[in-house]
């Protein structure tokens, strides 16, 4: 068992104070005003929209929708700033430096990107890629899709797998066998995204040591725990807005700047900072060094943008320290409920590791039902949560767990009833 783990069995959580006074939070949210009966539990898929990120939306289209960055009138320049004041404003969340910040629509984009932008001009015949099959597949196909590209330029690049431990976090051991001097990227998770521990960047870049590239995909990590660009020694930073309670469509690529000399644009538009000479391309001399500038084309999701800015504020404004008390509370106590059930089978995570805290998602399934049918019968009582294989490599029929995954709008009555209506569909 890795040490993450080997904490205690029972957990303070239940009798911990909570930080978050969790009506007024939940209130901030119209859909549960306009549906009182529904529980969701599926906000690793995504979260629901606080009423000041719906109105930021609405703002847009009905006041002042416009283009940025693309004409001299009030309304795009006031857009342009706007973006700007934003991007600033999310870099400053993750403890980054704003030009290096590049808007995407989702983390999907964002990783991919990382893969092309940076894998595909520096990854050399010979060099090795560590990955984790049983991660988000937008964190693992991007970089067989670049082996692909590198091999139909006769550049044979190995991908490696590293193993998942048995209680959910990384197998640091299989990492230190793979680990070589050809070793130059590894992919990870900051929070798996359906086992739901933390995955131990530091002890991870302890191993790999300080030149191997780590591409960090923190899709359920940013937005409910503290995600710290300088604290976390990586090279890129990957993270979905509606997961954040923005908008669909908008995301976030965080670039270091050690290695921001390195990225080569895959996509190029009319805001592009390149021209053409005798016939060629060349950077613009005229043009900054911002990493969003070699990046972003085209006209970006201006709105998702703007509302991930008021999802921001709203998470500072709450505090993310009591939302992340919230949601390990509500997680052990989960855990605790559902040790009783019969025939539960939990998958890796806090359910095997027995940890007293947790992020808001725990895996399962039982002996005696399907986890599909679970889900239908959980519908039929407006509770939603997903089951199938979670975009992830599926190993086996057995892996097809359901997970529950919460937010700070979730409450312990809401844990309650979803435990008793598995009970009675348990036989």
């Amino acid at each position: 068992m890795t040490d993450s783990c080997q904490l205690s069995p029972t957990g303070p959580s239940q009798d911990k104070k909570n930080l978050l006074d969790v009506a007024a939070f939940r209130a901030n949210f119209p859909i549960f005003s306009n549906h009182p009966d529904l529980i969701y539990f599926d906000s690793a898929s995504t979260t629901q929209k606080p009423q000041v990120v719906v109105d930021s939306l609405l703002d847009y289209f009905t006041n002042n929708c416009a283009n940025a960055g693309r004409a001299s009138y009030s309304w795009s320049t006031q857009l342009t700033r706007a973006i700007e004041e934003t991007r600033a404003k999310v870099a400053q969340f993750i403890n980054g430096e704003q030009k290096n910040l590049v808007f995407t629509s989702g983390a999907t984009d964002s990783l991919n990107l990382v893969a092309l932008t940076y894998g595909l001009s520096n990854l050399e015949d010979g060099d090795e890629i560590l990955l984790c099959p049983q991660d988000h597949k937008s964190a693992v196909l991007p970089w067989y899709n670049v082996q692909s590209m590198l091999a139909a330029q006769g550049k044979n690049v190995t991908i490696k797998h590293f193993a998942i431990h048995e209680v959910g976090d990384y197998d640091l051991r299989s990492i230190k066998e793979l680990v070589s001097p050809r070793t130059k990227v590894l992919a990870m998770a900051h929070i798996h995204h359906v086992f739901g521990l933390d995955m131990e960047v530091s002890k991870i870049r302890a191993i790999v040591g300080p030149d191997v590239v780590i591409s960090l995909d923190c899709s359920q990590s940013v937005g409910h725990t503290k995600v710290d660009a300088k604290a976390l020694d990586v090279e890129f930073i990957s993270f979905s807005g509606h997961k954040m309670f923005a908008a669909p469509g908008t995301g976030g690529l965080y670039v270091n700047p050690r290695v921001a000399d390195k990225i080569k644009p895959i996509r190029l538009g009319g805001q592009s900072p390149f021209e053409i000479k005798d016939n060629s391309l060349e950077f613009s001399a005229s043009s900054s060094s911002s990493v969003h500038q070699l990046i972003e084309c085209g006209t970006v999701n201006i709105p998702a943008i703007l509302s991930l800015g008021k999802a921001v504020d709203f998470i500072s404004t709450t505090g993310i320290d009591a939302i992340e008390a919230q949601l390990s509370d509500l997680t052990v106590y989960l855990w605790q409920k559902l040790t009783a059930l019969p025939g539960i089978v939990f998958a890796p995570g806090i359910g095997i590791c027995r940890c007293d805290n947790g992020f808001g998602i725990i895996s399962f399934r039982f002996e005696q039902i399907s986890s599909l049918d679970l889900t239908f019968m959980l519908d039929a009582e407006q509770i939603f949560v997903r089951a199938g294989d979670h975009c992830s490599q599926k190993n086996n029929e057995e892996d097809d767990y359901l997970r529950v995954s919460m937010h700070a709008y979730n409450t312990r009555e809401e844990v309650d009833q979803l435990v008793e209506i598995l009970e009675s569909n348990l036989g």
